[in-house]
């Protein structure tokens, strides 16, 4: 969940000022329309930045990956470069517009003829974005482009066009409901932007039930935030149901609504759901064995944490939890928080002797680390619970690590 959290506030709003950098004054420079013609004449794409001036993930990615030599080489070949403020340029908030923005940067590729190619929204490494580029180029070559038109003066309905340009009028979400009853082709472009940004059930349904020919028509950008809501509720239905061939048959349908990245990202979101639904510890413990979902002993360690509360009267489930926490423990990985993980496994265990022997080892550790948000009262009524060797008198609480994480 943190990770989806984290996807959410670096794609969309910043906290730290952007700078000029070399990558911004190596940008086009004039208007979208000038840069367009410019590409005509030397036959490149535009890479279109859409970002604002106090967007992190957008100074990151001039600061770490603009100046890249790999990342300049391929957008010298291929590209031209065109940089642009939503919030202070009008090409800047007719470029969100046409392309319902959903975060940013948001990355457009387009040909010299304007015909769209891919949007991407959100920070990229290096060793994602060359790929990214190269990729573009190559469905350039092959004709594949997607359905957007090439104006960017089409007529949208106000209570989307408001979003990114604002006039001072109120408009609300509640409007495109009309509009797009409206609708007799629900396909266009327009329809699409305006279905985008809501969240009416009958048309985030249709958009789920017509989601290949929407990937096709117009990619999967601005379809992530739709889909991952409609399929976490649908993965605690399934959960509920005990159908779990439905959740990988559901996964595999919404699979290519998400770059390779986030999907990492949001997959554990849909697993942890089914989880929730259906409460069955070794279901969820093959799906996280299944999909590979952590790849690190913290992110497994925190994924065990309230599995081992919900499954404290599962000793099937426990003791295979507790073979990882001996074999970390084998490792010298353990810290504060995996300790009290493996003191609560004794303890529903019943296995009282190891539980005392690491209640007292973490009693003598130090408590005022920001990896153990738990007090010594709590310790002690825990440890209390063991000398009476009592496994229902202790109320277990759901700590996590605090693992640190990089922007891309």
């Amino acid at each position: 969940m943190k990770k989806i959290i984290f996807y959410i506030v670096t794609v969309c709003y910043g906290i730290f000022i952007s700078s000029t950098t070399n990558a911004q004054e190596k940008a086009f420079e004039g208007s979208y329309a000038a840069c367009q013609a410019q590409a005509k004449k030397e036959n490149k794409l535009i890479l279109i930045d859409l970002y604002f001036v106090g967007c992190m993930p957008c100074a990151e990615m001039d600061k770490q990956v603009f100046p890249d030599p790999i990342v300049a080489q391929e957008l010298s070949t291929n590209y031209i470069l065109y940089k642009t403020d939503v919030m202070k340029e009008t090409d800047g908030k007719k470029l969100a517009r046409k392309y319902g923005a959903p975060g940013f940067p948001t990355y457009i590729i387009v040909n010299p003829e304007g015909k769209t190619i891919m949007t991407e929204s959100g920070f990229f490494g290096v060793d994602r974005f060359v790929p990214l580029l190269k990729e573009a180029v190559r469905r350039n070559k092959s004709g594949q482009y997607l359905a957007f038109n090439n104006t960017l003066d089409n007529v949208y309905p106000a209570a989307y066009s408001e979003r990114f340009i604002k006039t001072g009028e109120k408009h609300d979400f509640a409007e495109l409901e009309g509009y797009l009853e409206q609708q007799k082709d629900l396909f266009n472009e327009t329809a699409f932007l305006a279905n985008s940004v809501t969240s009416f059930t009958k048309y985030n349904n249709w958009a789920y039930d017509n989601l290949p020919k929407l990937i096709k028509l117009y990619g999967g950008n601005l379809l992530r935030n739709k889909i991952s809501t409609i399929a976490k509720a649908k993965s605690k239905q399934y959960g509920a149901a005990q159908q779990l061939d439905s959740l990988n048959t559901m996964l595999t349908y919404i699979r290519p609504t998400f770059n390779d990245k986030l999907w990492e990202v949001f997959l554990p979101g849909f697993v942890t759901s089914y989880y929730a639904g259906s409460q069955n510890g070794a279901s969820y413990l093959a799906l996280i064995d299944e999909y590979k979902l952590y790849p690190t002993w913290d992110e497994r360690s925190n994924a065990f944490g309230p599995v081992i509360l919900d499954q404290s009267k599962n000793p099937a489930i426990l003791k295979s939890i507790r073979a990882e926490y001996l074999a970390a423990e084998q490792r010298n990985t353990l810290d504060p928080v995996d300790c009290y993980r493996l003191i609560l496994l004794n303890y529903y265990l019943k296995d009282f002797d190891q539980a005392s022997k690491g209640m007292e080892k973490l009693l003598k550790s130090d408590l005022t680390s920001p990896f153990l948000t738990i007090d010594k009262k709590d310790l002690q009524d825990l440890n209390e619970a063991i000398k009476r060797k009592d496994a229902s008198l202790y109320q277990a609480k759901n700590i996590k690590k605090i693992i640190p994480f990089k922007l891309s």
